[in-house]
């Protein structure tokens, strides 16, 4: 009895914030936690950035649990979750997020929070899964024409690779983002500069300070119903150093049906 308890703790863990498990996609496990009172209405799908555990969503998670049910998982390789052989593509997360999510039964529509990374990975979901998006709350996010910038800001920098590519970043000068959608969009952008880390001059930070800005507000015009915000206190973790603001955020974007219901 005292091995099944210790088994069934590893694939099952109840914390502050929800219920985790660990769910079988093809070879590999992924942990997922979700928390809230399920919803007829939509779902909502804490997606972490490039590498990071759901854990980093903990104190957002559990807010957002007082009036919707919301989920957040570990990507593969990372927190709990098997690692694949090789770096994941853009698409193959996207398969796994969305194979997990029908496995798990969560509720669609999809409420889509992408932090970072994720911003773009999510853009691509509800492009390759029409109608199963409700809204986005772009946190900080990646922008695709990201890559190709930053190369025009330092040329000595990460060449632009077909490995960049897979990561879902246009790699062709110039290529612009023509993602568009008619749902709810909330961009919550970064106040603090970037850190002065790295080989970049003074001046290259500042340019790319203000190109950051620029496309953070871009992404809000992908939408007719489009806003952008700016986290004044935050550096690019805003879910750990103002999470109180993309509580809000998700709350806004929620259907109005739903929040009736609270």
């Amino acid at each position: 009895m005292v091995l099944m308890g210790i088994a069934f703790a590893l694939y099952m863990q109840v914390s502050a914030y929800g219920e985790e498990r660990l769910v079988r996609i093809g070879d590999r496990r992924l942990a997922i936690n979700c928390a809230g009172e399920r919803s007829k209405n939509a779902t909502v799908v804490l997606v972490p950035g490039g590498g990071e555990p759901a854990r980093n969503w903990a104190e957002v998670q559990a807010r957002v649990a007082t009036f919707a049910h919301v989920c957040s998982y570990d990507p593969a390789g990372s927190g709990k979750s098997d690692k694949t052989a090789e770096p994941q593509s853009a698409d193959e997360f996207v398969d796994d997020l969305h194979a997990l999510l029908n496995a798990t039964g969560e509720k669609k529509p999809y409420v889509l929070v992408g932090h970072s990374l994720s911003g773009i990975l999510v853009r691509r979901f509800a492009t390759r899964f029409t109608n199963e998006a409700a809204a986005f709350v772009f946190v900080d996010s990646s922008h695709e024409e990201q890559a190709w910038r930053l190369h025009e800001i330092d040329p000595e920098g990460p060449p632009l690779s077909d490995k960049v590519a897979r990561m879902g970043f246009f790699i062709t000068p110039g290529q612009r983002l023509d993602w568009r959608t008619d749902l709810p969009v909330i961009v919550l952008a970064r106040g603090k500069r970037f850190a002065r880390t790295g080989q970049l001059t003074e001046k290259q930070f500042a340019k790319w300070d203000h190109i950051w800005e620029q496309m953070q507000q871009d992404l809000a015009t992908h939408s007719p119903k489009g806003e952008y915000r700016r986290a004044t206190n935050s550096g690019h973790f805003i879910n750990l150093d103002e999470p109180e603001l993309i509580v809000h955020a998700i709350h806004d974007v929620l259907p109005s049906s739903q929040l009736a219901n609270e």
